[in-house]
């Protein structure tokens, strides 16, 4: 037996998204390609101050933080340089090879991170992470040689507030054109 019914139908979204990073604050950005598995979380520790005889006084949080992630199809070792903030060195010979080394650079350059859903109108959903940096390593499971599925790396670009943004506008913005239009 059903216990409601669809509210707005024209704000249920299907499919995934384009995943796009920025080294320049959003002005151009690089699209990763082929993912699996992409993810927005927004995680933060809860701060309850609490009285000896009134109860609790005030709820607030700390330690906001917001990341998008997934698997990455497409091992493309400019990208993953970029994505890793400036802790690695990246050389390519054009139309031959591409080389990644890494070890002794420990400061991250910051970030933007997006994906991007558009549907069949051509209407947008996106997710923007303002000021992220690389949250792990990279793990590359080698898959068998008669394997059906590519070789990937899992990334993650973990966000924290940026303090040069306005207050309410430091950490992330949900954006949604998808059933807006009085047509949907």
């Amino acid at each position: 037996m059903a216990q409601t019914v669809i509210q707005q139908a024209n704000k249920i979204q299907f499919g995934s998204g384009k995943f796009e990073i920025s080294q320049d604050d959003g002005v151009s950005w690089i699209d990763l390609g082929a993912m699996r598995g992409i993810v927005f979380s927004e995680v933060w520790e809860e701060v309850r101050v609490m009285s000896d005889n009134a109860g609790e006084v005030k709820v607030g949080i700390k330690n906001h933080y917001a990341s998008l992630s997934g698997d990455l199809m497409e091992l493309d070792l400019e990208n993953l340089s970029i994505i890793r903030g400036g802790i690695d060195t990246f050389s390519e010979i054009a139309g031959t090879s591409e080389t990644l080394k890494s070890g002794g650079l420990t400061t991250m350059d910051a970030i933007q991170a997006r994906v991007t859903n558009t549907n069949e109108d051509d209407e947008e959903f996106r997710i923007t992470v303002y000021k992220g940096s690389s949250a792990k390593g990279i793990e590359i499971t080698l898959q068998p040689d008669d394997a059906d599925d590519p070789n990937m790396i899992g990334i993650e670009i973990k966000g924290t507030v940026d303090v040069d943004r306005t207050a309410g506008d430091q950490l992330f913005e949900i954006y949604s054109e998808q059933g807006e239009s009085s047509g949907s």
